[in-house]
């Protein structure tokens, strides 16, 4: 891979993975939305381009392109990851058709590959929706809306000649988060003295330092097999009680784990689900950040977000 595109370039993922396409020499397309605060994260770097082209504007995407032949597409762009929008049916809908119009534009653009991202919440949200009697939250939407996004631009890949490659990524943390996410939000209860209150921890999880997980990324786009499904995770999946318990061993060893005082309705993901397997065997890729190096690094950027 010499060239990329990558929607969503100034989201959490997706300015890393920017980052780690131009410490590898690959000249890289980002298009974002007009005159967002968030393009300051992009780097000064010649092998940059920027383009302003919103996910309601994607079908523009093709002749705003100064170059897209042999380009694997990234797709990350994704509006509600997190808060209210989160189970917002409209914005959640527009996702879905900005993936599949984004999908037509790379192959309208003779990319080389599209490489779209969605998330583990897939399979809970499948899971939850087929077990009679349950009855889905609100937020599941989010993951149903991925996993909708990834069997529609696969037949739309499909039908117009152009290789799809589909990364499900377990939890990524790290620098640069702004979300009410797990990781991200812990750390800022630690921050503010707050109570450190969670479920019981049964439930299997897994997490990725967002630079390791950019990373695996890249690999994909490199080397990933047309039609195939990577997860992207550290390949050391426990139950959330023993991450928990690693974070307060390493960031507040001092500050009690409320464990059980906070409800959980979702469903028991088998650790199976987890294995990055296939991933390594195609890509190569090995995780480098330990989850005590990430959380020592993301607390470190916290801080010193306080201050500025």
């Amino acid at each position: 891979m010499k060239r990329a595109i990558v929607t969503g370039a100034t989201g959490f993922l997706g300015h890393w993975l920017v980052r780690e396409l131009l410490r590898n020499h690959i000249s890289v397309t980002a298009v974002v939305r007009s005159k967002s605060h968030a393009n300051q994260l992009l780097p000064e770097n010649s092998l940059l381009q920027i383009v302003e082209c919103p996910m309601e504007q994607y079908k523009d995407l093709p002749e705003k392109l100064s170059y897209g032949t042999g380009s694997v597409f990234y797709h990350l762009a994704w509006a509600g990851v997190s808060g209210s929008d989160r189970s917002s049916l409209n914005v959640q809908l527009a996702n879905i058709q900005a993936s599949g119009i984004a999908a037509e534009a790379a192959a309208a653009a003779n990319c080389s590959a599209f490489v779209g991202v969605g998330t583990i919440m897939e399979d809970e949200s499948l899971a939850v929706a087929a077990t009679d009697g349950t009855r889905p939250s609100p937020g599941y939407l989010y993951g149903e809306a991925k996993h909708f996004s990834h069997l529609l631009t696969k037949t739309v890949c499909a039908q117009r000649g152009i290789p799809h490659i589909w990364a499900v990524v377990t939890n990524a943390y790290g620098e640069y988060e702004r979300s009410p996410r797990f990781i991200n939000t812990t750390l800022r209860k630690i921050l503010h003295d707050e109570p450190l209150e969670f479920t019981a921890g049964t439930q299997m999880y897994d997490f990725i330092h967002v630079e390791d997980g950019a990373k695996a990324l890249a690999l994909i786009g490199t080397s990933g097999k047309p039609f195939q499904s990577y997860l992207i995770g550290s390949g050391q999946a426990a139950p959330l009680r023993v991450f928990v318990e690693r974070l307060g061993k390493t960031l507040a060893p001092e500050r009690a784990l409320h464990f059980g005082s906070v409800p959980y309705t979702g469903v028991q993901l088998p650790i199976e689900r987890f294995s990055i397997d296939q991933l390594t065997k195609d890509t190569g890729f090995a995780p480098r950040i330990s989850f005590e190096e990430g959380l020592r690094r993301t607390m470190e950027w916290l801080k010193q977000e306080r201050l500025e």
